[in-house]
């Protein structure tokens, strides 16, 4: 009899089986179901932390504050920032580090208003200079360059505990 191969997918991955037997597959795919039981009921507390920057930046106190699944939220209304600002914030928050454009999509979307890629993708464009590209092609990490920092610290973060757009 040939080899048995199985592919769970769940919440937290996949989980792959191999066996040689029915039986076999069935006590591991118990073994399996239990684990995926195991996870569901951990509680916040035990579950690994997320690998963003848990503790803010001084300057950022006030304008984002930190979800529980680890991911930036802008808490400054809308209507005080433009495209080009809520993606910097953005950007400053994870420094050095940076975003795909897919999680800036989301983040932009969880923080500021809906947009899609395409929005992001034209407000990125206009900020050349501010922002360094890495990766490749269709798989990039925007991140925040020197120049870009230092527009945040200098102009954007003033404008922004000033109350002024």
């Amino acid at each position: 009899m040939g080899k048995f191969h199985i592919t769970l997918k769940t919440n937290f991955g996949e989980i792959t089986i191999d066996g040689d037997s029915r039986e076999e597959i069935l006590g591991l795919l118990k073994d399996a179901l239990s684990l995926i039981e195991d996870v569901k009921n951990l509680t916040p507390a035990e579950m690994t932390t997320p690998t963003p920057p848990l503790t803010l930046k001084k300057e950022l106190e006030g304008i984002i504050e930190v979800a529980a699944d680890g991911r930036p939220q802008v808490t400054i209304p809308p209507e005080n920032f433009t495209g080009k600002d809520i993606i910097g914030i953005l950007l400053y928050w994870k420094y050095p580090d940076g975003f795909s454009m897919g999680e800036l999509t989301s983040l932009v979307s969880l923080s500021w208003k809906a947009v899609d890629q395409p929005y992001v993708a034209a407000n990125i464009g206009q900020m050349k200079g501010l922002l360094l590209r890495e990766g490749p092609r269709g798989k990039y990490i925007f991140k925040l360059s020197g120049t870009g920092r230092s527009w945040i610290e200098t102009n954007l973060l003033p404008r922004i505990k000033g109350g002024k757009k």
